[in-house]
């Protein structure tokens, strides 16, 4: 109960102690009058107390929630500013760049990406020739070291087993059986094809297999080398002069000819 209520009460009970029955009976109907109009009044100060009270609750609870929302806030932004000094840190650029900068980045990104598939085909040529050219010199020598020979032989297949392992990370694929090969590099100017299988897969000289492209007929070629991880198979027949064998392509032993 409130000061002023309080008051009006107070007020009401000292005049109807002082004595209405003595008044005139205009004055007792003022009393009265003055009396209902108090009580109306001590209701209304009730109402209006109760309605401040429940707005003050009201903005007590709005205040707790601006609080809340200004803490979630801050935490948002230092995880924004956390995020913004990695994608920095990782050379992305700030998160407000412009759509032509990162455009530019994408064609950055791919060229470097041909780049080093170009460097990648280049060495694994490279490795294979080197490989040939040592296992010809090791077999025309008369007199070779046969500790020298193991030596160039785990040397190739240290060599073999990093090329097919680079072209299947080239290619996103596993290294392949007899029926599920993969052409890794090629010599066209020998019209040899290079397959992801040896003679651990159970490849041997003079096997036939047919290479193809989603499952089109690209060409047929024949095993002529054959090393521990990979083998080489000169290309005999193609299915169209305009479409040759290219890197990436799929072999499988032709299991009509083998029989």
């Amino acid at each position: 109960m409130s000061i002023r209520t309080s008051i009006t009460r107070t007020t009401l009970s000292l005049l109807l102690a002082a004595g209405v029955s003595g008044l005139r009976a205009d004055d007792r109907l003022e009393l009265q009058e003055l009396h209902t109009t108090l009580q109306v009044a001590a209701a209304k100060i009730q109402a209006l107390e109760a309605q401040a009270l429940a707005s003050k609750d009201k903005n007590d609870a709005l205040a707790q929630s601006a609080a809340a929302a200004n803490a979630e806030s801050n935490e948002l932004k230092d995880r924004y500013e956390k995020l913004r000094g990695l994608l920095e840190g990782l050379g992305v650029g700030a998160l407000e760049n412009s759509k032509d900068q990162t455009q530019e980045r994408l064609l950055a990104a791919l060229s470097d990406l041909r780049i080093m598939k170009e460097q990648r085909d280049e060495l694994a040529n490279a490795v294979i020739e080197l490989a040939e050219s040592g296992m010809g010199l090791m077999k025309s020598a008369q007199n070779a070291d046969p500790a020298a020979a193991d030596r160039l032989n785990k040397a190739i297949t240290l060599a073999d087993a990093a090329l097919v392992k680079a072209g299947g990370a080239q290619n996103g694929m596993a290294v392949g059986d007899l029926q599920n090969a993969r052409v890794v590099s090629l010599k066209n100017e020998l019209g040899i094809a290079v397959l992801s299988i040896g003679a651990k897969d159970g490849v041997k000289p003079g096997m036939p297999f047919e290479i193809f492209r989603e499952d089109k007929p690209i060409a047929k070629v024949l095993i002529t080398e054959v090393r521990n991880s990979v083998c080489g198979a000169v290309v005999q027949e193609l299915a169209s002069a305009n479409d040759p064998v290219r890197v990436g392509d799929r072999g499988r032993v032709d299991l009509n000819k083998s029989l």
